[in-house]
């Protein structure tokens, strides 16, 4: 007689078995599917972001192109190097900041076109030697490009005099100093012999690592900069000449040679320097920040890309970028997007 009843008791906790199932099945799909969704958003603002950042380089490209079609100079006066203010897009706000790396020194420069650029090199001496580092450096940075085997000027194996230089200063060994090749990021001069952090720090603001030839814009250039162009030249007194507000804008390398700091150069001296010397840029580096429009300070989400620019006569692209001809005066100039990187953190810039 309690055979039906059991039968029953044994359907109910069947049932409720399956809708206990059903209820963590539908649990556990509601949840995937909640991640889903929320995988799918966050692909969709990365993408959107991405495309932002590809937005502000078109900016600081078409700002630097319609400078460049006003005037044949740079200086701190043009469109490009006055400050940007963030715009909308869509959801997020960019913002681009644009840096003139032809008022710094390329250390690219000291070998190119198969062969050491003594002029660059004794400019990039002085310059250390303003800044209180050792002069040597310089060498050991060229020996860094060139091709061969051997010290600059000197018979001796490069791998075996810095690989023990670095060893004898760090306790270590390493594996490679000398890369023979152009610099990639001026951090790789921290793995120099002659580098340490202190000096790196102090040089950083005045270098570039730009893969091609680069002249310093004398219109933009810092001080310590111009000071380093010829022996004796006094960094403070130039600086106190070359006011922002009041700083000349030359328009020519010939109006630096009337300055009182350089009026005593000797022609071949000059002569030497005019190649390495500009008043127009030709590389910039541009900062591209996409931040969430509708997200506080504290907790936006952001997005940094720097981006490397070319700003080159046709006839420089088509050879290679390498140093400018001086009877090359074409008007027309092309901005190109000569590498990119992205960053999690904001970089130093």
């Amino acid at each position: 007689m309690n055979a039906p009843h059991n039968q029953r008791g044994m359907a109910l906790l069947t049932i409720l078995l399956l809708v206990v199932s059903i209820t963590i099945m539908a649990g556990a799909m509601l949840a995937s599917q909640k991640i889903v969704i929320r995988r799918s958003a966050l692909l969709f603002t990365q993408d959107q972001m991405q495309a932002d950042l590809r937005a502000g380089s078109v900016l600081a490209r078409a700002l630097i192109r319609a400078d460049s079609e006003l005037n044949q100079t740079d200086s701190p006066a043009d469109v490009w190097a006055q400050p940007i203010s963030d715009y909308p897009l869509g959801a997020h706000r960019v913002n681009v900041q644009v840096r003139d790396e032809s008022s710094r020194f390329n250390i690219n420069n000291l070998y190119h076109d198969g062969q050491a650029d003594t002029a660059a090199l004794a400019v990039f001496e002085r310059l250390l030697q303003q800044l209180d580092i050792d002069p040597e450096l310089a060498t050991v940075v060229l020996d860094y490009q060139d091709f061969d085997s051997q010290v600059y000027k000197d018979t001796a194996d490069e791998q075996a005099i810095y690989l023990a230089n670095v060893a004898s200063s760090n306790g270590g060994t390493v594996a490679n100093v000398i890369a023979n090749q152009p610099f990639i990021d001026i951090t790789e001069l921290q793995a120099l012999p002659m580098m340490d952090d202190a000096s790196f720090a102090r040089l950083q603001p005045y270098i570039s690592a730009v893969p091609y030839y680069v002249p310093i814009n004398i219109n933009t250039a810092s001080p310590e900069l111009l000071a380093a162009l010829t022996d004796g030249a006094d960094a403070t007194a130039l600086a106190t000449l070359m006011q922002p507000a009041t700083r000349t804008v030359f328009e020519s390398v010939d109006m630096l040679w009337s300055q009182p700091m350089f009026a005593g150069m000797n022609e071949e001296a000059r002569k030497a320097l005019t190649p390495l010397l500009s008043v127009e840029s030709s590389a910039f580096m541009a900062l591209i920040t996409v931040s969430e429009a509708d997200s506080a300070a504290s907790s936006a989400r952001q997005r940094f890309a720097t981006v490397l620019l070319a700003k080159q006569k046709p006839a420089q692209q088509a050879t290679g970028m390498n140093a400018p001809s001086a009877n090359d005066d074409e008007a027309v100039r092309v901005v190109s997007v000569v590498s990119q990187r992205l960053w999690a953190f904001r970089p130093p810039f």
